[in-house]
């Protein structure tokens, strides 16, 4: 896959003549409009909740079952010319997720985000990209997934939390990986991992940490994921 990219500094720069869109959505090309939400649906009745004293109590004191609230950067970072505006998970900064190669920006390795237990130190955010190429209107985004996460080196995932939405040119999931010693990754990891097509191209994010941190950074991933927004190229 061809890759491009261009790293800007300056957390809340505004391109030119154009208003950034709100989180989440996309301004087209030629169009300076707003992605749509789609229509919510109806909610429906949430119905019987059930009894509550037969579920399993949660020991809020073990930090790998405390589910932290999401802790993202308060001003949108820019990447790849000012076309993406991504909130950065806690201790993600734009000086460690850097353009490593034209196209693809990755994180340092190892670096310490949330925690919510006094005490107890962050979930370590393992691994961290994002990466941007050209879109192939023909291509669906099963097909993209495929290709863009053995581009990342995910072979032999476990998938679940699946959505994907071919009219909205819209994919996510989470990834469970296994170990692979012999690629240096002797422990098994958890990751959030999204692509979103926008304005000819295709950009794809991965949010990766051990399972035992899943639960502290996972409201923090699906925040900066779902929060992304996009401009059309000036």
């Amino acid at each position: 896959m061809a890759l491009s990219l261009c790293l800007v500094a300056g957390c809340d720069k505004e391109p030119a003549g154009t208003t950034p869109p709100k989180d989440g959505e996309t301004a087209d090309a030629g169009k300076g409009g707003k992605g749509g939400k789609g229509d919510k649906g109806n909610k429906g009745d949430k119905g019987d909740k059930g009894d509550k004293g037969s579920e399993e109590p949660v020991d809020e004191n073990d930090p790998t079952k405390k589910v932290c609230p999401a802790e993202v950067g308060e001003y949108p970072a820019p990447y790849f010319g000012d076309t993406v505006l991504l909130r950065l998970p806690k201790g993600v900064t734009e000086d460690n997720f850097v353009e490593m190669q034209p196209g693809f920006v990755r994180a340092s390795p190892e670096i310490e985000s949330v925690s919510c237990i006094e005490g107890i130190p962050g979930g370590v955010i393992s691994f961290m990209a994002l990466s941007s190429f050209m879109e192939e209107k023909d291509k669906t985004m099963a097909v993209y997934k495929d290709e863009t996460l053995e581009a990342f080196g995910y072979l032999g995932v476990k998938i679940s939390e699946e959505q994907i939405d071919e009219g909205k040119r819209f994919y996510q999931a989470v990834l469970d990986v296994p170990p692979a010693p012999d690629q240096g990754k002797p422990e098994p990891a958890r990751a959030l991992f999204k692509m979103q097509a926008a304005n000819d191209m295709v950009y794809a994010i991965v949010y990766e940490t051990h399972p035992n941190a899943w639960n502290a950074l996972k409201e923090t991933f699906m925040e900066s994921a779902n929060r992304m927004s996009f401009l059309a190229p000036q």
